[in-house]
């Protein structure tokens, strides 16, 4: 650099800063290109460096007086807050709690908005839960529902405690499955229908088949007679079949079809008949003591010279059946159809034949 040009730049020293960096930058250039022959080293030199900016400098405050405060404030919102809320769930819990008068066919019934409402999916959610109806109410408050107020106790235990015990009767227990599908009681139809599964009486597997029978007759030796006493044969057509001399002590063939059959000279002591079908079979010289024939189908049957004392023949069909010299002493012949029934010879001291039907048709009666 030359005197000329260190001469310039030490008359610069009034201009700004901005301006003088300009310059130098200028004089630096031209040096740089003036120079670029000889190797020698050059300096400049400023008289007023730039100064440092000055940087704030943040004091705290001396007080968090203010912060307190709207902390505070903060805080009692909350509480506030907190407070409508629980007001909310006391006021909502009040409502759930508050008394329910129905009127159901008549019958006068007492609840709670939360037992009606236990039930999402029942009709009364709908009336009571959703606010999409008008629910009317008499000037007393009580509600209104035209329904058999005879079964409602039953639709209301089960709302409050999801339990109700089984209905033995039948009928009672239909009912109450009908007003529980109107009432669209969903959970209730099902645990009936698990109620009623639950008391049907398992598989007997002592029960013998009609497969089983007719094995064991075709197996069976005039001088081996069937054995089955106290065999649960009840039900099963058994039509036709040769059980002579068969031991069916006890036996249990209720509603069994025994039409045609072969029983003479069987044991059927005791045996349970009740509602049989033993039309024009062969019953003749039979043990039938204390035997149960109620309701049973017996016309056209033999029953000559068979023992029938102490037994039960309420509303059996007698009609054309023949009890030729029969033990019938002791028997009930209640209700008993005696048209045409051939009583030739037979016992009858001590039978009842109270309500019996045709009487006065009987042949041979000597009473």
């Amino acid at each position: 650099m030359n005197d000329e040009q260190i001469t310039t730049i030490n008359n610069i020293n009034h201009n700004t800063i901005d301006e003088q960096e300009d310059e130098i930058n200028k004089l630096t250039t031209s040096s740089s290109s003036s120079t670029s022959s000889s190797p020698s080293t050059s300096y400049i030199t400023l008289n007023n460096p730039p100064t440092q900016p000055k940087i704030p400098i943040i004091t705290p405050p001396a007080s968090t007086t203010t912060t307190d405060t709207t902390v505070n404030n903060y805080n009692n919102n909350n509480n506030n807050n907190n407070n409508n809320n629980n007001n909310n769930n006391n006021n909502n819990n009040k409502n759930n709690e508050s008394i329910l008068k129905l009127n159901i066919g008549g019958e006068i019934y007492y609840t709670t908005i939360s037992t009606i409402l236990s039930d999402s999916n029942s009709m009364f959610y709908l009336m009571f839960g959703t606010g999409r109806f008008n629910v009317q109410k008499g000037d007393d408050g009580t509600i209104f529902i035209d329904r058999d107020g005879r079964y409602f106790h039953y639709i209301l235990n089960w709302l409050r405690s999801k339990f109700i015990p089984f209905i033995k009767d039948e009928a009672i227990r239909e009912s109450v499955m009908n007003e529980a599908k109107y009432y669209q009681i969903t959970s209730l139809i099902e645990y009936m229908q698990y109620q009623i599964a639950s008391q049907a009486p398992p598989p007997d597997i002592e029960k013998f088949s009609q497969k089983e029978i007719l094995k064991l007759v075709n197996l069976s030796h005039p001088n081996q007679p069937i054995q089955l006493p106290s065999a649960n044969l009840s039900g099963l057509d058994l039509s036709g079949l040769n059980l002579k001399n068969a031991n069916l002590r006890f036996a249990n063939l209720e509603g069994s079809l025994l039409k045609y059959c072969n029983l003479e000279d069987a044991n059927l002591e005791s045996a349970n008949l009740k509602n049989c079908d033993l039309r024009f079979s062969n019953i003749s010289c039979c043990s039938l003591q204390r035997a149960q024939l109620q309701n049973s189908q017996l016309q056209y049957s033999s029953f000559v010279g068979s023992n029938l004392s102490d037994a039960e023949l309420c509303d059996a069909q007698l009609q054309s059946a023949d009890f030729q010299s029969a033990n019938l002493q002791g028997s009930n012949l209640q209700g008993a159809n005696l048209l045409d029934t051939n009583l030739q010879n037979a016992k009858v001291q001590g039978t009842s034949f109270s309500r019996v039907l045709n009487v006065q048709r009987a042949k041979n009666l000597k009473r």
